[in-house]
């Protein structure tokens, strides 16, 4: 019988967990030992059972999940973390390896590819689902231009509030949604344009069209 991999999920939605739990359970080399929905929870559940691999949501509603991450390897270092999010945005992927995950896949990818990535990680490598490995191949083949504006990375929040900025809410929905103040909200959008070199709202939702934000 072949060794067994100890899996942590981590994601705030019960679903997720439920399905994934249900999707990978039918391994027979797989066995998930654990899930949590936030950080502190996926810190402490790591501490306690000792998984070989994490499945770690990106976007965790009580923090998220680089700073999830980084904890947990700091704290385990025999424990893979693999990030799992809706977007493939390079920027977000390149912060999550910086903090220790050894593979990045979308929600979209199939379950033959998350068996993959498993592997692959267990074996030592790093995996990238392929949306992510295009866009890298892509962006080392784009030149720079001298003339193209600079724009700053942006955090896991601010890419939420781009989202529903783009989805059409307004600062006093967001707010709602997110459990924060609409000053924090206004705050948020300031700083999104800021970073992204664009005017108001519209310039944003496109933007976040041709980001595949929505």
């Amino acid at each position: 019988m072949a060794e067994q991999i100890k899996i942590v999920l981590v994601d705030d939605h019960k679903l997720v967990t439920e399905a994934w739990s249900a999707l990978l359970g039918m391994e027979e080399n797989l066995t998930i030992i654990g899930t949590a929905n936030s950080a502190d929870s996926a810190l402490e559940i790591c501490v306690e059972r000792l998984p070989d691999i994490v499945l770690m949501d990106v976007n965790l509603h009580d923090s998220n999940g680089l700073d999830a991450t980084e904890m947990i390897c700091n704290r385990i270092a025999k424990i893979k973390v693999i990030g799992l999010s809706l977007h493939d945005d390079i920027s977000i992927v390149k912060r999550l390896m910086s903090k220790g995950a050894r593979g990045y896949l979308s929600k979209n990818s199939s379950k033959a590819e998350l068996i993959e990535a498993i592997n692959t990680v267990m074996n030592g490598a790093i995996y990238l689902g392929e949306n992510v490995r295009n866009k890298l191949f892509i962006e080392t083949l784009t030149p720079k231009s001298e003339d193209q504006p600079v724009t700053k990375e942006l955090t896991i929040k601010e890419i939420e509030i781009v989202k529903s900025i783009a989805n059409g809410l307004t600062s006093k929905q967001i707010a709602e949604k997110s459990f924060i103040s609409v000053r924090t909200v206004e705050t948020h959008r300031h700083n999104i344009l800021k970073k992204l070199n664009l005017q108001n709202a519209a310039q944003l939702s496109s933007w976040a069209r041709e980001h595949g934000y929505f």
